[in-house]
């Protein structure tokens, strides 16, 4: 019987694991330029020279565009178990939204904060 019940335990401990994964998405871009950005006077020559490229750009109209930097990094963890499963993400995000016209900055919005975290179970 407790051999049966080592047995078990063992053959538990086989088909449970976990796995971590780090993960990064867009372009990574200095957050500390933002505040060098100046409304009707920034360019996007002088965008491209704070931030490189965007990871996206829009055309808008015929004069405007929309540029946008965006990262996001972070952790994701998941633990099996036999019958469940634990997966958590953590991370953090920043976008950087500018609004272009005749090639110099109309408006812009920069947001920073974690990752929505993820729990499954």
């Amino acid at each position: 019987m407790k051999t049966t019940i080592i047995a078990f335990l063992f053959t538990l401990s086989l088909i449970s694991g976990c796995a971590t994964s780090n993960y990064s998405v867009g372009n990574p871009f200095p957050s500390e330029n933002v505040n060098k950005i100046v409304k009707g006077k920034t360019t996007t020559a002088d965008l491209a020279n704070l931030f490189g490229q965007p990871f996206s750009k829009t055309v808008i109209s015929a004069n405007e565009e929309k540029w946008m930097y965006m990262h996001s990094s972070g952790t994701s963890t998941a633990q099996s178990y036999v019958f469940t499963m634990d997966v958590k993400t953590t991370g953090m995000q920043k976008t950087l939204d500018i609004l272009v016209k005749d090639d110099v900055v109309v408006n812009f919005a920069y947001t920073e904060s974690p990752v929505p975290s993820v729990n499954v179970q």
